[in-house]
């Protein structure tokens, strides 16, 4: 009797996991499988066209808020990193990373670079037309987009920041909108950034 009772239970017990299992089943097969992308981001690169430059204060020479179609957006390039433009404890080592790339500046004379990479960016969105292009990858989990921003005269605006001396090559790279790939592009910012060098132009003209 002790053994039909054991053999009883293990059937109630299977037939209820059974109901489990289906219950279970039914209420996830029609749900679609998540997609590891976030929601925004592009395979191709998407053209913005009449954006606009928007003031605020946390914009710097490599990131910066912009307004298109009735939405801003913060925008970071990619390739290039401009020193940062005020000291503060989250930026300290960054602060001497950065010195230490363009020859051994001072920390104040790095901030001091971070200023001109500001004005010198924002003077260039203000005074010429530009059309944006991103894919609206993530800036890690912060609310900031890569981007690639392009002048009139075809020259991206890292390339303009390297060749003014103002930023070091040193962040995620991409392949361009035109085929060229992320090796390619990074080789041809080396080439500014050696004449850059010898011009002594910006970081490279500073007394160290």
């Amino acid at each position: 009797m002790k053994r039909r009772s054991n053999a009883a239970r293990y059937w109630w017990w299977l037939l209820w996991l059974s109901l489990g299992l289906l219950q279970a089943w039914n209420h996830y097969r029609d749900k679609p499988a998540s997609s590891s992308k976030p929601p925004q981001t592009e395979t191709r690169f998407v053209t913005l066209a009449n954006a606009q430059f928007v003031e605020d204060a946390s914009n710097d020479g490599d990131s910066f808020k912009m307004a298109h179609d009735g939405s801003e957006h913060v925008l970071r390039l990619y390739f290039v990193d401009c020193p940062e433009k005020r000291q503060y404890a989250l930026v300290k080592n960054r602060l001497k990373d950065q010195a230490a790339y363009f020859g051994g500046l001072t920390i104040p004379q790095t901030v001091s670079l971070g200023l001109e990479a500001k004005a010198f960016t924002e003077q260039l969105l203000h005074e010429q037309p530009f059309t944006i292009q991103t894919r609206w990858e993530r800036v890690f989990d912060s609310a900031r987009s890569y981007a690639l921003v392009f002048f009139a005269d075809g020259e991206e605006l890292s390339e303009k920041l390297v060749k003014a001396g103002l930023c070091r090559i040193h962040t995620k790279g991409t392949w361009m909108p035109d085929g060229r790939r992320e090796y390619d592009f990074e080789s041809h910012l080396r080439a500014l950034e050696y004449e850059a060098k010898a011009a002594h132009r910006g970081a490279w003209g500073k007394p160290k």
